[in-house]
């Protein structure tokens, strides 16, 4: 198990800057990120292989991240602490994985879709055997025959809809005028008197009657 991770890490590497450039100590005594002194001698055995490292100490994990310059100076340090006993301490060294930024034309990168839309017809609710989906045709956004008619018709000339034939008439649109597009005015009714009522006569309804008292 442990061949086969090595060999998938191997090939992963392709370059020298694939190689890792730092190490983790760990198992490192608190005397190093309390005391002064102790930070001094701790980073003095690294700073023998390469002066300008650079040091991230890590107190609540115990650790200490050592970045360098060169892989090859990482490696040797490693292999210096690996099982080094400091101030009653075995210290234990491992590679910090690398970070590789990689291009965006990098195969092992997931690719935009095309930027175009997908018409595919849904398929049904129980789909027979050996249905596949296919596309749909896109749908017609300018429709040059329908943009042509429209062109045609103007509204002074007349247009022939349908031509006709032995069975059906011809049908021809003529345009409006402005006297027949208008509303004519309302004819007002005269009135009439109301009709005599069969139950009143008209002498009953203006007799007059008068009482002696």
């Amino acid at each position: 198990m442990h061949c086969e991770v090595l060999q998938e890490k191997l090939h992963q590497i392709r370059s020298e800057s694939d190689l890792p450039n730092a190490i983790i100590v760990t198992n490192v005594p608190m005397e190093v990120f309390s005391d002064d002194e102790q930070k001094s001698n701790f980073s003095s055995l690294f700073t023998q292989i390469e002066t300008d490292c650079h040091f991230d100490f890590l107190r609540s994990f115990r650790r200490v991240r050592i970045i360098f310059h060169e892989p090859g100076n990482a490696t040797a340090a490693k292999l210096l602490t690996e099982h080094l006993s400091f101030n009653g301490s075995t210290l234990r060294a491992f590679f910090a994985q690398p970070i590789r930024i990689r291009d965006q034309s990098d195969d092992g990168l997931l690719k935009l879709p095309p930027l175009e839309k997908q018409f595919l017809i849904s398929p049904p609710a129980s789909p027979p055997v050996g249905w596949e989906q296919c596309h749909e045709m896109a749908p017609v956004v300018c429709n040059f025959d329908l943009m042509a008619r429209l062109a045609a018709f103007t509204v002074d000339d007349t247009y022939e809809v349908f031509e006709g034939d032995e069975n059906k008439p011809k049908i021809i649109i003529h345009p409006a005028s402005e006297s027949e597009g208008t509303i004519p005015p309302q004819m007002s009714l005269p009135r009439t008197p109301r009709p005599p009522s069969d139950d009143v006569s008209p002498s009953t309804s203006s007799q007059i009657f008068t009482f002696d008292s």
